[in-house]
């Protein structure tokens, strides 16, 4: 018989979430849908995770993201949008998507954007547009907001589910939180107060994710602004946890094949 939990990692040939389910077991979920605690050696399986997601192993997952963005790109073009590349680097830690279900809550209980395709984490469009819209409201620049579109009108401004492309460390590193109180009955009880780490696994920094903007050709007038305000709206932390200094992301615009500038 064979030991499910000696199953090795390969993200380049294994499905990443079908491995986490064979390793954790059935047993696990059925019991956890049950509502029912149960023991699981979180720590161990993430460490492995993260082993798993080293550089030299994500070649082929790198490439399958950039041929996928480079398809979206072909596709924004001959739409008639000009399309704006970026590249944005991680300078800390990322946590993007914790409520999605798709990866992380079945074992850790905090969850990771997830593409279960290509076996990436991946920044959501959603994310990137909220985090442009809130920056450019606050300001106040109303004529920037309307081309994110109205109830009578659509958005001038596309933007696309961003990909890491490059890692200089491991792509998914530990994380813990220890909460040590529980809300209950919408009040926190001291004398209820304990301890309880909470690990599960986050991007790490030094993560190279690609970033496309599509904008409408009558509209490009407005891609130096653009431009600039994503810079800044990437500097202030896209995701979950951005006033402890996660997800902070230094942005670098493309000018030529091999070219970026500093936004």
């Amino acid at each position: 018989m064979i030991d499910t939990r000696k199953i090795s990692l390969d993200p380049s040939s294994i499905n990443t979430l079908s491995w986490l389910r064979v390793v954790i077991g059935i047993d696990y979920l059925r019991e956890k849908a049950l509502g029912k605690k149960v023991d699981v050696e979180k720590k161990e399986i993430l460490e492995r995770l993260s082993e798993a997601y080293s550089p030299e192993k994500l070649d082929k997952a790198f490439k399958g993201a950039s041929r996928l963005l480079d398809a979206q790109k072909s596709a924004l073009l001959s739409c008639g949008y000009v399309v704006f590349d970026f590249l944005g680097v991680t300078r800390s830690r990322l946590i993007v998507g914790m409520a999605s279900d798709v990866f992380g809550k079945q074992i850790f209980e905090i969850g990771l954007s997830w593409d279960p395709l290509l076996n990436l984490p991946y920044i959501p469009a959603s994310s990137l547009k909220g985090a442009f819209k809130s920056y450019v409201e606050e300001m106040k620049r109303q004529d920037l907001v309307s081309l994110l579109g109205t109830k009578e009108e659509a958005s001038s401004v596309v933007f696309l589910n961003s990909y890491p492309v490059s890692s200089k460390y491991n792509l998914l590193v530990p994380e813990v939180t220890t909460p040590i109180y529980r809300e209950q009955e919408e009040m926190i009880r001291e004398t209820r107060a304990k301890p309880n780490p909470v690990i599960y696994p986050v991007v790490n920094k030094d993560v190279t994710f690609r970033i496309l903007i599509g904008v409408k050709s009558e509209k490009k007038d407005i891609s130096d602004q653009l431009r600039l305000f994503l810079g800044d709206v990437l500097e202030r932390g896209i995701g979950a946890k951005t006033l402890l200094g996660y997800g902070i992301i230094k942005g670098f615009y493309k000018i030529s094949e091999r070219t970026y500038l500093e936004i």
